[in-house]
């Protein structure tokens, strides 16, 4: 048997008036998916543990089956692992984002430095590394805003807020808290002078995510398959390295709605000839949302039908018994711009799979299971002889 996760991150939405009241599944052509949920069967899955912030993290190790309330120890250790920082027991790792502050720097204007690209991300990771060096501090290009800052030998209790929660609002009530707090800010303004001669849409940076090292049981060893872990950002990339899956390269992925759609298809297609699960990571969704982008949230629900899909379903046939599931890992709704815990709605079709009353995939689907413990979907989808 062959196992395909489909993950598209921050999906599920809210009903939009200018969309005639409908959400943006509803909304845009999902043709194959409505296809996977009419001969497949749908239901619901918690993934966000009661008390815990909806981050993609958490929402994602319960997707790959990790209980977050007993392996989550911070966003940016897992990030580290996937760019092959090694953390030491007394080592804090932080996601450190270039930002857009507007205002006189004290408006989020844009968390992503209106997306900075590669190249000049890069080059000034390198230039508040030079400059920070001297006092022991290590920052880590990742994947254009998404960078890291690691301090080593350090205790910190802190309350930190991710900068795309806060967009438009004034960043004073936002600035870290708590034990360390003032190493942290203190880092976070000489950045914006640092960043002032650049004349670069990124003239600041934000710390947030921060944690220890995290250890995750491996997972072929918890569900008994080998697998691949495709995507763009470090954080889903990271909980593939720790859980010991493969991690896979495609040219041209970027985490937004540019990215390269078929060539994560047929990368993770090609990669069950080899081993007998896949996850697959697709960020445009969730980052439209954070934009407020109705457009670009549909347009990337639309490449993901018209683009991905065709090539993973007709490629599985090859392998003759297999399964996909299906399902974002949290909502990002346009109207909130930021992440809810609420349930997502999942679709499971292939082998085994008896079809259900659904003829369309949506957040209104009926329900013919109900995940109430997130991380259970792993066990559910891989070891459940029938569905």
């Amino acid at each position: 048997m062959k196992y395909f996760v489909l993950l598209c991150d921050g999906m599920s939405d809210y009903r939009i008036e200018s969309l005639g009241n409908k959400t943006i599944i509803e909304y845009a052509n999902t043709s194959n998916f409505d296809f996977l949920a009419k001969n497949g069967k749908c239901g619901f899955i918690k993934t966000t543990p009661d008390g815990m912030y909806p981050g993609s993290d958490i929402c994602n190790l319960s997707i790959f089956g990790y209980d977050p309330t007993k392996y989550y120890t911070g966003r940016s250790p897992i990030e580290a692992a996937s760019i092959g920082i090694n953390l030491g027991e007394k080592d804090f790792a932080f996601r450190c984002n270039f930002v857009t502050l507007a205002d006189n720097y004290t408006v989020m204007e844009d968390f992503t430095a209106h997306h900075i690209d590669n190249y000049s991300a890069k080059r000034l990771i390198s230039k508040l590394q030079d400059y920070f060096s001297s006092e022991g501090l290590e920052f880590y290009p990742g994947v254009g805003y998404r960078n890291l800052l690691v301090i080593r030998d350090a205790e910190f209790n802190l309350k930190t807020t991710p900068p795309h929660d806060i967009i438009g609002k004034k960043i004073d009530s936002f600035i870290p808290q708590g034990d360390g707090s003032g190493k942290i800010n203190h880092i976070m303004n000489r950045a914006i002078d640092i960043l002032k001669s650049e004349n670069s849409s990124a003239n600041a940076i934000w710390l947030w995510g921060e944690g220890r090292k995290p250890s995750l049981p491996n997972f072929k060893d918890l569900y008994g398959v080998d697998g691949s872990v495709i995507a763009a950002v470090d954080l889903i990339r990271g909980i593939g390295r720790l859980a010991g899956l493969e991690v896979i390269d495609v040219p041209g992925v970027t985490g937004f709605i540019d990215t390269n759609f078929e060539g994560k298809a047929r990368y993770a297609v090609e990669s069950l000839k080899n081993k007998d699960y896949v996850f697959v990571h697709v960020e445009a969704p969730d980052e439209s949302g954070h934009m407020g982008r109705t457009d670009l949230k549909i347009q990337a629900v639309e490449n993901i039908n018209n683009i991905m899909l065709p090539i993973i379903i007709e490629g599985l046939k090859q392998f003759g018994e297999f399964r996909i599931l299906i399902t974002p890992d949290h909502p990002t709704p346009i109207s909130l711009r930021t992440h809810a815990a609420e349930l997502v709605p999942a679709i499971i079709y292939g082998t085994s799979v008896e079809p259900d009353e659904n003829m369309f995939y949506s957040e209104f689907i009926k329900p013919s299971f109900i995940i109430n413990e997130g991380y259970k979907i792993a066990d559910f989808f891989i070891n459940s002889r029938s569905i």
